[in-house]
């Protein structure tokens, strides 16, 4: 009898130990999952609260806060890549479920300096209105053209914020700078060794990839030595055209196609430029190259065609002329020496030569010798270089004691030779 008394209170224990365990089991399940350990039948929470959340069911907000868009920076014209976000809240951490729909909310950026405009008003200053939830989002926001930081201040009768915004002239063309070429001339009718290059640079000197370069070949004016000539020494690029367009890489470097000389001999100019982005509105003074087609001052290259080998000599006035034999004659020999495009050619060697025996003549030559001293000799053969309009004027002539008609040649490499017709006459004789 005792033996059966002990094991129904043994039995009880036990039962009882489980049944706690039991309980206790659930408890902590609760507590894990966020669920509320209430016995069956109970719903928690204080009066106005929703489902278990513990936040009222009617929210207004009582505050504003930032939500996006600051601190940011953008180019000179361009806009913000982040839009401006604020949200009306309410301190207890609740969401704003009443009384946030249509609330007003004013972005104001500065009227002057650095600042900007809103695409939807044009203006520095909008008025957007919250949704249901409390957001508040600003229309897209463009920097203006002047450089610097500034904020851009949110305010609603909740209060206010700011956003903390720069516009910088980083990657603004501001100046270009022409790489100078090994090479500034060509001959008639053949290529430059080298293209027409730049560098774009930004205001604080940094390289500007992405710009368009725009280079132009213009044209020289009248030769000075032929003002009659119609057409003016220029160039074209490869494939044709006066103009081309090239886009700096990441070094800001852009160059132009290859170019090639036309057939007039000459001077000429050509230009790169650059155009500056546009700005989009706004109020302020401008940063260098930030608006409008002459954002950076184009450069220039001078560059020159040049005549090409000797194809002509052409003699002068003197080319048939007697004089009595053993005095000068009266018109020094001369010729103009052209290419094959009829420019003149400058600096060409060219070589007057009379006959060794016979009626001849003598060129009388002054050259300077020791001490400054002058020597004065008489060759049958002198060279002497074409002037810058390409026309050689031989030493004077002078006719031997031989009475005859003989020839004076002018030569020069790749060109036919110039023929003077000259005769010593006897004296008294009709010359």
């Amino acid at each position: 009898m005792a033996r059966m008394t002990w094991l129904g209170r043994r039995v009880r224990w036990v039962a009882l130990g489980l049944i706690m365990a039991a309980g206790l089991s659930t408890a902590l399940a609760g507590t894990l999952t966020g669920a509320p350990a209430f016995a069956s039948g109970a719903t928690g929470g204080s009066p106005g609260e929703t489902g278990t959340s513990g936040c009222p069911s009617s929210n207004p907000p009582n505050q504003m806060t930032l939500v996006a868009g600051t601190p940011q920076t953008a180019i000179l014209g361009t806009a913000f890549a982040t839009g401006l976000q604020v949200a009306l809240s309410k301190s207890d951490g609740c969401p704003v479920t009443s009384a946030a729909a249509g609330i007003p909310v004013t972005f104001s950026a500065p009227a002057s300096g650095a600042s900007g405009v809103f695409s939807n008003s044009g203006s520095n200053t909008v008025i957007v209105g919250a949704d249901a939830s409390g957001t508040v989002a600003a229309p897209p926001f463009t920097a203006n053209t002047a450089a610097g930081s500034y904020t851009v201040t949110a305010s609603s009768q909740y209060g206010s914020v700011s956003f903390s915004l720069t516009n910088t002239a980083v990657g603004i063309p501001a100046r270009i700078v022409a790489t100078p070429l090994k090479s500034r001339s060509a001959s008639v009718m053949s290529h430059y060794h080298q293209p027409l290059q730049v560098r774009v640079l930004d205001s604080g000197g940094h390289p500007v990839a992405g710009a368009t370069v725009t280079f132009t070949l213009g044209s020289g004016g009248s030769s000075a030595c032929d003002t009659t000539a119609s057409a003016s020494a220029g160039a074209t690029f490869a494939g044709g055209g006066t103009q081309a367009t090239a886009t700096t890489g990441v070094t800001g470097v852009a160059s132009s196609p290859l170019l090639t000389a036309n057939s007039t001999a000459g001077s000429f100019t050509a230009t790169a430029a650059v155009s500056g982005k546009e700005p989009t509105g706004g109020s302020g003074k401008e940063s260098p190259g930030a608006s409008g087609s002459d954002a950076a001052t184009p450069v220039s290259f001078s560059l020159s065609n040049l005549a090409g080998k000797p194809a002509k000599l052409t003699p002068g006035v003197g080319s048939t002329q007697s004089t009595t034999a053993g005095t000068p004659f009266p018109i020094r020999l001369a010729v103009t020496v052209t290419d094959a495009q009829k420019n003149p050619v400058p600096g060409a060697l060219i070589t007057f030569s009379a006959p060794l025996a016979g009626a001849s003549g003598r060129f009388t030559v002054h050259s300077r010798g020791p001490h400054h001293r002058v020597r004065v000799s008489h060759p049958h053969t002198v060279k002497v270089k074409t002037n810058a309009c390409g026309i050689v004027v031989a030493p004077a002539f002078t006719a031997n004691d031989t009475q005859g008609g003989y020839i004076v040649k002018a030569t020069a490499k790749h060109a036919r030779a110039a023929a003077f017709a000259l005769v010593n006459v006897a004296p008294g004789q009709s010359s």
